[in-house]
């Protein structure tokens, strides 16, 4: 075994053993919360008992004080009628006064002790709800840490395979780039050049339309060749978009991709969620047109075939990885048929040929009519970042 190998796997040993380690305190921590949450939730339980006692205890303080009164009153009487009364009449009132001032006592202590352990009770919910927000945001970081470590193993890994697939990704870029330029010679052909065809023979008939129908037919003309020629440049500008946005250059990804996606939303009455996830570093232009291109064609596919009136996306940065995820709530379809039959009206073989140029992960997630999720993850060099904002 070589040297480089031995450290290769010591280094996968240390970074297991802390990843290990990482996992085993979120564990300890969710546990701790999950605790926390079943005390906060008998505490209020507890709580809830108590206000309903110190209700009966003020109840029974009022009932108490109207017998005391009473009793009073009546040891008064017989106080000064005591001649008038037998010594049994006058020990009863004596016992009946003692006995209600001591039922009163009773009540009085039981209610301040009550009122005692709802304020303990009362502090006692403020420190859970405070360690329960701390273990919260205690699990984001942990979690946070882990995607780190994780993507760490993940992008070492993949260094050392990239080599082996060297001879394929040429192939596959060669492919590529084949595919681009004929979709691209369809483009023009179907859009721009048929649009300026039909503008030279109309451009030809306004002279013709001005001899035998007079100026205002002729304007009329001119008019739905100036609408044709302007759905003719439209046509210019999206496949020039297409090809590649300016703002991906000079702004970076995510608002170019704000940009499209209001666009998208505009003209298909879709409603279109958009989130990023990261400190905005920009990352070499290969991965960014790479994120873009995703990310439209997922959303393509969406609005051409999904049916679908919500379309979310999620863009989580890290140091090291991009994750991508597109879901819509349409109609789905049978994911492993459109592969078997290589059929690519959904763009998925040639969006996933485009992720394993870039050693990326793609996962489609979908069955007929439950919808569909994309996610992908790509691996990104630290070299390979710009250390520009976006």
């Amino acid at each position: 075994m070589t040297h480089e190998m031995k450290e290769r796997l010591s280094l996968n040993d240390i970074v297991q053993n802390i990843i290990g380690v990482v996992e085993e305190s979120r564990e300890e921590i969710v546990r701790i919360t999950e605790d926390s949450r079943e005390q906060y939730a008998e505490i209020q339980q507890e709580l809830r008992d108590l206000k309903v006692r110190v209700h009966d205890y003020i109840k029974e303080a009022e009932r108490l004080e109207r017998h005391i009164k009473d009793a009073k009153t009546r040891l008064v009487i017989v106080s000064k009628n005591f001649e008038n009364y037998s010594e049994q009449d006058v020990r009863k009132a004596y016992e009946t006064a003692n006995s209600l001032q001591l039922e009163s006592f009773i009540n009085q202590r039981d209610e301040m002790n009550c009122r005692k352990r709802r304020d303990e009770l009362e502090r006692r919910l403020i420190q859970l709800d405070e360690t329960i927000e701390r273990a919260d945001m205690l699990i984001g970081r942990v979690s946070v840490v882990l995607n780190f470590l994780t993507d760490d193993m993940q992008v070492m890994n993949e260094k050392y395979e990239k080599a082996m697939q060297k001879q394929e990704m040429g192939l596959k870029v060669f492919q590529s780039a084949e595919n681009e330029r004929r979709r691209l010679s369809r483009e023009m052909h179907d859009g721009p050049a048929q649009t300026l065809a039909h503008v030279l023979i109309r451009a030809d008939l306004i002279e013709k339309i001005h001899q035998h129908n007079g100026a205002e037919a002729a304007f009329e003309e001119i008019h739905r060749l100036r609408v044709l020629i302007r759905d003719g440049l439209a046509d210019i500008r999206r496949i020039i978009y297409d090809l590649r946005p300016m703002t991906l250059d000079d702004l970076g990804f995510v608002p170019t991709l704000e940009r499209y996606l209001r666009h998208m939303q505009e003209i298909s009455n879709i409603e279109i969620q958009f989130k990023y996830l990261g400190g905005g570093e920009r990352i070499d232009s290969t991965y960014e047109v790479a994120v873009f291109r995703i990310v439209q064609e997922a959303v393509q596919n969406a609005v051409k075939h999904s049916n679908a009136k919500d379309i979310r996306i999620i863009i989580e940065q890290y140091q090291h990885s991009i994750r991508i995820h597109v879901k819509d709530n349409g109609v789905g379809f049978d994911f492993d048929s459109i592969v078997d039959s290589h059929d690519e009206s959904f763009g998925l073989i040639g969006m996933r040929e485009r992720i394993e140029l870039i050693d990326g992960e793609f996962e489609v997630e979908t069955y007929p009519g439950g919808g569909t999720v994309i996610k992908v993850k790509i691996p990104i060099e630290e070299s390979e970042a710009r250390g520009e904002t976006l």
